[in-house]
Protein backbone atom coordinates (compact mmCIF):
# COMPACT_ATOMS: atom_id res chain seq x y z
CA UNK A 1 0.00 0.00 0.00
CA UNK A 2 1.24 3.48 -0.82
CA UNK A 3 1.87 5.98 1.94
CA UNK A 4 0.70 9.36 0.63
CA UNK A 5 3.14 11.25 2.81
CA UNK A 6 6.04 9.45 1.16
CA UNK A 7 4.77 9.42 -2.43
CA UNK A 8 6.86 11.03 -5.10
CA UNK A 9 5.91 12.16 -8.57
CA UNK A 10 7.32 8.89 -9.85
CA UNK A 11 4.88 6.94 -7.63
CA UNK A 12 1.93 8.87 -9.06
CA UNK A 13 3.20 8.25 -12.56
CA UNK A 14 3.29 4.51 -11.87
CA UNK A 15 -0.28 4.59 -10.54
CA UNK A 16 -1.55 6.50 -13.58
CA UNK A 17 0.34 4.27 -16.00
CA UNK A 18 -1.05 1.17 -14.28
CA UNK A 19 -4.60 2.44 -14.69
CA UNK A 20 -3.98 3.36 -18.34
CA UNK A 21 -2.32 0.03 -19.13
CA UNK A 22 -5.08 -2.08 -17.59
CA UNK A 23 -7.85 0.31 -18.73
CA UNK A 24 -9.37 0.06 -15.27
CA UNK A 25 -9.01 1.76 -11.92
CA UNK A 26 -8.85 -0.84 -9.19
CA UNK A 27 -10.02 0.08 -5.68
CA UNK A 28 -6.47 -0.03 -4.32
CA UNK A 29 -5.05 2.22 -7.02
CA UNK A 30 -8.03 4.57 -6.69
CA UNK A 31 -7.48 4.83 -2.93
CA UNK A 32 -3.76 5.53 -3.39
CA UNK A 33 -4.52 8.23 -5.96
CA UNK A 34 -7.12 9.85 -3.70
CA UNK A 35 -4.60 9.96 -0.84
CA UNK A 36 -2.15 11.49 -3.28
CA UNK A 37 -4.72 14.13 -4.33
CA UNK A 38 -5.08 15.17 -0.70
CA UNK A 39 -1.46 16.32 -0.56
CA UNK A 40 -1.38 20.08 0.01
CA UNK A 41 1.24 21.10 -2.56
CA UNK A 42 1.23 19.20 -5.83
CA UNK A 43 3.79 20.06 -8.49
CA UNK A 44 2.74 21.06 -11.99
CA UNK A 45 3.80 17.62 -13.23
CA UNK A 46 1.70 15.88 -10.59
CA UNK A 47 -1.30 18.06 -11.42
CA UNK A 48 -0.85 17.19 -15.10
CA UNK A 49 -0.69 13.46 -14.33
CA UNK A 50 -3.93 13.72 -12.37
CA UNK A 51 -5.51 15.68 -15.23
CA UNK A 52 -4.52 12.93 -17.67
CA UNK A 53 -6.08 10.33 -15.39
CA UNK A 54 -9.26 12.37 -14.95
CA UNK A 55 -9.54 12.89 -18.70
CA UNK A 56 -9.07 9.18 -19.42
CA UNK A 57 -11.79 8.32 -16.89
CA UNK A 58 -14.15 10.96 -18.34
CA UNK A 59 -13.55 9.65 -21.87
CA UNK A 60 -14.24 6.07 -20.79
CA UNK A 61 -10.69 4.89 -21.47
CA UNK A 62 -10.34 3.89 -17.81
CA UNK A 63 -13.23 2.25 -16.01
CA UNK A 64 -13.38 2.34 -12.19
CA UNK A 65 -14.12 -1.13 -10.83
Amino acid sequence: MFNATQCTGKDLEVLVRTALTHRELSPGVAAAIERYRSKPCLTAIEERQLAILDSAIADGCIVPI
